[in-house]
């Protein structure tokens, strides 16, 4: 059945095509080997599941990637994007396959340029998206593998949020929004409690993870009763005037407003770190 036309041979395992009149990347062995622009690519049995979408990009983004993508970055985020959909039981939303090929096409371009990539959130970025982060692990693995560079840590956080916004109805740009907000938080903390965060690890992923929820509640507008809240100001008047600031930074983030419930329980976790000082 003659479904794709063949727009660009970009290598022997990389040819552009279109069908439908929407733009696709096809990735297969041999698949460009012999053949020519203008011709449908007419057996694609071993390769129709190893298409990657150009969907979303407009006509100069469309040229740009062209003109500057390595088809072996292509293969390469090809494998990585079926790595990541066989691990999660899921296929990755097809609108961030040009963007995660674009990114990691660019990051090592910068690396063989000799320009040092830094990630100042990415503590945050882990401990929020673990799973993800962990994904981004195994495909900075690939690429090093096949393309014998040395790829750093601050990388596989912005994998990590490539591979997040990625998953359903995710959004990579609020996954970055959300990780400055943790770094803003974390660093009032230690300001306000004059504790480092880094020699408590455990509890520190613990006040992360329940951060997130408070996200996730406060974005559903499903937070918890306040009945305790008043007798924590109480008992834990410190603590409470820092959870208050953190939600603060959270609503200047989220645009949306963090219940008095949810600042006590942000103060019991505080209480718990700051216990370590005495």
């Amino acid at each position: 059945m003659k479904e794709y036309l063949i727009k660009k041979i970009l290598s022997n395992n990389v040819v552009l095509v279109e069908k439908n009149q929407k733009n696709y990347v096809l990735v297969g062995k041999g698949i460009g080997f012999g053949k020519k622009k203008g011709v449908f690519l007419e057996d694609l049995k071993e390769i129709e599941e190893k298409f990657i979408s150009l969907e979303g990009l407009n006509d100069v983004e469309y040229e740009h990637f062209l003109e500057t993508v390595d088809p072996k970055i292509i293969e390469l985020c090809n494998r990585i994007i079926e790595m990541v959909s066989l691990e999660l039981g899921e296929n990755l939303n097809p609108k961030i396959h040009a963007g995660l090929i674009d990114h990691v096409n660019l990051a090592i371009k910068r690396l063989r340029e000799g320009i040092e990539i830094v990630n100042p959130f990415l503590f945050e970025t882990r401990l929020l998206y673990p799973v993800e982060y962990e994904l981004a692990e195994k495909a900075v693995f690939i690429l090093k593998e096949n393309l014998q560079i040395n790829i750093p840590e601050a990388e596989i956080g912005f994998l990590a949020l490539h591979l997040y916004g990625g998953r359903g109805n995710n959004d990579k740009e609020e996954a970055l929004k959300h990780s400055k907000m943790m770094n803003r938080i974390l660093s009032h903390i230690g300001k306000k409690l004059e504790i480092d965060m880094d020699k408590y690890p455990f509890d520190c992923q613990r006040l992360i993870m329940h951060l997130r929820g408070v996200i996730n509640r406060v974005e559903k507008n499903q937070c918890i009763e306040k009945n305790f809240v008043s007798k924590l100001k109480d008992e834990l008047r410190y603590e409470f005037k820092v959870a208050y600031d953190i939600s603060k930074i959270m609503e200047k983030t989220l645009k949306l407003k963090v219940p008095e419930s949810e600042v006590g329980y942000i103060a019991l976790h505080l209480h718990k770190l700051n216990s370590y000082k005495h």
